[in-house]
C-alpha cells in the first residue's frame, strides 16, 4: 500500500493563495457596508430631520404684542352631595365604593382666660379695709374710694377683729400687678350686709342690704353613742337644744337605768333664717322624743296664758317635777349608795350617795330650784357644790372640774341650770359626779325619793295645746332633716359675676 502525502504538505495552487491574501480585505469591505446601511435606515425613518435639512433657515419672527387677561372668577368648590350625584360612564351608578371627605369645620378660637376670681380675708388686729387691699396690691385710688364708701355705709360702727372680707377681684392684662376690685362685702350680722361695688366709669357705689327672717322648723334624728349630749351635736343639733332636751327628759327618764347606747332620739327645731338661706339661731327646741327599751318619752313645748314656756307630755302634763331623776346626762351608774369598801383609802364606810360615770367636762343641773350654800374646794370632795332647796332638803354635787357660770355663795338657781362640769378632782380614781340627796340634815339614797307631778294644761289652753301638740307629733316624723335644709349647692371659687343675694329691702350709702 503506497503512504499519501498529509494534507500540510501538500503543494499550494495560485487560487489557493490568492483568497488567502484577499480574504481580510473582504471581511473589513463587509463591515464597512452594514454600517453604511445601518445610518441610511435609521436617516429615512425620520422625515421630518430629513425636511428641516432641506428647508432654508426662516427669518426670525416679530415679538408678539403683550394682551392683558381678565381675572378668571373662582369656581365654586363641588359639595359632597354634588359629587355623589354623577354617574359613571357605563351606566350613570353612583360611584361605589368612592367617597369625598367632607370639609372639617374651622376650629373655634379659644376663649381667652378668665381674669376673675374670688377672694375671702379676715380682718386681724389693729387692720383697716384699706390697709388690708394695700396688702394685695390694690391701686391707691381705689382702695381709698373702698375705704371711703364703706365708712359712709358704717357710720360711727367699727368693724370686729376676725370679720371676713368677701372680694371679687379681676386682673387687668396690661396691669398684673395691680388687681382690680369689683365688690367688696362685709356681712358683720347675718341679716345685715355691706357692700361697695365698681361701676362702669371706674368709681365705686354703697349699698347696705337688709334681709328679713323668718321661722324655718326642722328636725335632727340620732343614735346614742357615749352621751346623748354629744350624740345629737354631731347629728346637727346645736348643745342649747340638747341641753334644753336631756332637762325636759330627765324628770321622767332614769337615765341610770333606762339610758342604753344604741337608742334613737328626734328632736324638732325652730330656726331662724335669712331671706338669702344665712341661720341666725340654730334651733330653739320646739319637742322631742327618746325611743327607749319599751316605751317612747315625747316632750312639747308650751307656753299657757300668762305663763313661761315649758315642756309637757302629749297628755298635757307637765314633765317638772319637785326634783330631776338624775342631774346629768349620764353614762351608768358605777356606785350605789350604801356601805362600801373605799377605793382609795381601803376600808370600809358608808357612801353617802351615787356616783355617775361621765365624760370629764359634762354638764352638771341643778336637781331643784334652790341657794347656792357652798362653791369649792371641800377636801376629798374636790370642786364641790351645795344647794338648798328648802329648809328640810339639800343636794350636792363633788369632783367637779369647774363651776358653772356665776356659781358661787348665796347665788339663786333654777331647776335645771348648769351649776358645774364633770371632772375627777379631790379623792377620785376617774373622772365621775358624786351626787347626795340630803334630808333633815341627813343624806338618803336619791333614787327612791318620790316626786309628784306639778301641773297640767286646762281651761282655754286645752284645745290650744291639742292643735299644737298634733301639729309637733307629725313634725317630729316629716319636718325637713337639718342637713337637708341648711344644704346649699356649692358655689365656685371664679365665676364672671358675683353671687347676688335676695336683697328684699336696700339702703343706699352715700
Amino acid at each position: 500500500m503506497t503512504d499519501s502525502p498529509s494534507p500540510s504538505g501538500r503543494p499550494k495552487t495560485a487560487k489557493s493563495f490568492a483568497f488567502e491574501l484577499f480574504r481580510p480585505v473582504l471581511f473589513a469591505v463587509c463591515v464597512i457596508a452594514l454600517a453604511l446601511g445601518g445610518l441610511l435606515l435609521a436617516h429615512r425613518s425620520s422625515p421630518q430631520i430629513a425636511g428641516q435639512e432641506r428647508q432654508p433657515p426662516a427669518a426670525p419672527a416679530a415679538p408678539l404684542p403683550t394682551i392683558a387677561l381678565a381675572e378668571p372668577e373662582p369656581v365654586p368648590p363641588v359639595s359632597f352631595a354634588e359629587f355623589k350625584g354623577f354617574g359613571d360612564l357605563k351606566g350613570g351608578k353612583d360611584l361605589g365604593g368612592f367617597q369625598m371627605k367632607p370639609p372639617s369645620p374651622a376650629a373655634e378660637p379659644e376663649p381667652p382666660a378668665n381674669d376673675l376670681y374670688e377672694l375671702t380675708l379676715r380682718l386681724e388686729r389693729g387692720d383697716t379695709v384699706e390697709k388690708m387691699l394695700a396688702d394685695i396690691d390694690v391701686p391707691e385710688a381705689d382702695r381709698k374710694q373702698i375705704a371711703e364708701k364703706l365708712k359712709g355705709l358704717l357710720k360711727k360702727r367699727k368693724l370686729a377683729t376676725g370679720e371676713t372680707v368677701e372680694l371679687m377681684m379681676q386682673t387687668l392684662p396690661e396691669q398684673p400687678d395691680a388687681p382690680r376690685v369689683l365688690s367688696l362685702s362685709i356681712r358683720p350680722q347675718p341679716e345685715r350686709e355691706y357692700v361697695v361695688a365698681r361701676r362702669e366709669d371706674g368709681g365705686y357705689d354703697a349699698e347696705e342690704k337688709i334681709y328679713t327672717v323668718s321661722p324655718r322648723i326642722v328636725r335632727v334624728e340620732g343614735v346614742r353613742d357615749g352621751s346623748l349630749q354629744q350624740s345629737g351635736i354631731k347629728a346637727g343639733a346645736p348643745s342649747a337644744a340638747m341641753v334644753e332636751f336631756i332637762r325636759a327628759m330627765s324628770y321622767d327618764v332614769d337615765f341610770q337605768r333606762e339610758l342604753k347606747q344604741g337608742q334613737k332620739f328626734t328632736v324638732l327645731l325652730e330656726q331662724l333664717v335669712t331671706s338669702d338661706g344665712k341661720v341666725t339661731h340654730p334651733g330653739r327646741l320646739l319637742a322631742g322624743e327618746l325611743r327607749l327599751l319599751k316605751r317612747t318619752v315625747t316632750v312639747i313645748r308650751f307656753r299657757a296664758q300668762g305663763g313661761a314656756d315649758g315642756f309637757y307630755n302629749p297628755q298635757g302634763e307637765s314633765v317638772e317635777r319637785s326634783f330631776l331623776r338624775t342631774p346629768m346626762d349620764a353614762s351608768r351608774l358605777t356606785s350605789g349608795f350604801g356601805m362600801r369598801e373605799h377605793p382609795i383609802l381601803g376600808f370600809s364606810a358608808l357612801h353617802a350617795g351615787v356616783d355617775f360615770s361621765a365624760a370629764s367636762g359634762t354638764p352638771i343641773l341643778a336637781a331643784g330650784n334652790g341657794k347656792v350654800a357652798m362653791a369649792g374646794f371641800n377636801g376629798g370632795y374636790g370642786l364641790y357644790v351645795k344647794l338648798q332647796h328648802t329648809q328640810d332638803v339639800a343636794t350636792a354635787y363633788a369632783h367637779m372640774s369647774r363651776l358653772g357660770p356665776g356659781i358661787k355663795p348665796g347665788t339663786t338657781v333654777r331647776q335645771g341650770q348648769v351649776i358645774g362640769f364633770v371632772g375627777s378632782t379631790g379623792m377620785s380614781t376617774g373622772p365621775h359626779l358624786h351626787y347626795e340627796f340630803h334630808r333633815g340634815g341627813k343624806p338618803v339614797n336619791p333614787l327612791t325619793q318620790k316626786f309628784s307631778m306639778r301641773a297640767t294644761v286646762g281651761g282655754k289652753d286645752l284645745a290650744r295645746f291639742q292643735a299644737l301638740s298634733r301639729q309637733y307629733l307629725a313634725q317630729l316624723k316629716s319636718a325637713p332633716a337639718v342637713a337637708d335644709a341648711s344644704s346649699t349647692p356649692p358655689q365656685q371659687k371664679t365665676s364672671p359675676v358675683p353671687k347676688a343675694p335676695a336683697t328684699p329691702q336696700l339702703a343706699k350709702g352715700n
